[in-house]
């Protein structure tokens, strides 16, 4: 998992990769020196992807991405857990979204 997290953590403009759960909160994180995980902001971020599912013409967001002042990409990897990606302000998003889909079926795997 952590090779993983590595390797998302190296793509152009992000500086860390972590996954969290909702049940037990931090699960790993790999980013830069002195860096921390913003965990209560994806928390909340999850929480809001959760009352917004509740709509019905919303429906179940499986994926969140956020630009201003740093950049930011949720994505859930199950009913539990999601995968967050955060660097700075004009990350690209794209190749962030490519590299989760590549690895998602392993981070599963690793997750199980």
């Amino acid at each position: 998992m952590q090779r993983i997290l590595a390797g998302f953590s190296t793509l152009p403009g992000a500086d860390q990769a972590y996954i969290i759960s909702r049940r037990d909160g931090l699960v790993a994180a790999v980013g830069k020196r002195g860096r921390t995980p913003k965990v209560e902001y994806a928390s909340q971020t999850v929480q809001a992807l959760e009352t917004l599912a509740k709509i019905d013409s919303v429906g179940r967001g499986l994926e969140l991405w956020s630009e201003g002042n740093e950049t930011v990409l949720l994505t859930r990897l199950s009913e539990d857990a999601s995968l967050i990606i955060s660097g700075k302000k004009g990350g690209r998003i794209a190749r962030w979204r490519h590299a989760i889909e590549c690895d998602v079926e392993m981070l599963n795997s690793v997750m199980r």
